[in-house]
């Protein structure tokens, strides 16, 4: 397995140790956007930034920034085709859908692989599969290992 593929793996562990903490909108953050680390963070709700935040901060040393709308601006672009285990997804809803740039970005997730989301979202942290609706809101993923 090559470094890159580690460090998804990695990623992705550390993201399933947070299945079904809670989602909280606005939860505490890894860190706020200066690279110093927040120290009296305690892993214990979520919501989709702070765990794609965490997740990639404790399983392969990256900041992602603190935001999804800026999240989506790291990394490189890649179509859902091209999709990799450990790549972040980024989709719309149905109340920024016809928004433009970054506005219209509504969420992240993590692909595990197989056609399935890692994310937290409406009460706690999940995998399941990509349903034709959620796909149809997929904007874009990112590439940031």
């Amino acid at each position: 397995m090559d470094k890159v593929s580690e460090r998804a793996e990695s990623v992705i562990e550390v993201a399933k140790t947070l299945l079904d903490y809670p989602y909280v909108w606005g939860s505490q953050r890894y860190h706020w956007g200066n690279s110093v680390l927040n120290t009296n963070f305690v892993a214990g709700e979520f919501d989709c930034s702070a765990l794609t935040q965490y997740a990639y901060y404790k399983g392969a040393g990256v900041l992602l920034d603190v935001t999804t709308r800026t999240q989506v601006k790291q990394g490189m672009s890649v179509g859902f085709d091209d999709l990799e285990r450990g790549d972040l997804m980024f989709f719309t809803n149905s109340s920024r859908y016809n928004l433009t740039g970054t506005e219209r970005v509504g969420h992240v997730a993590i692909y595990p692989g197989d056609n399935y989301i890692l994310h937290t979202a409406s009460d706690h942290a999940v995998i399941e599969p990509i349903s034709p609706s959620r796909r149809a809101y997929f904007i874009e993923g990112r590439r940031v290992l």
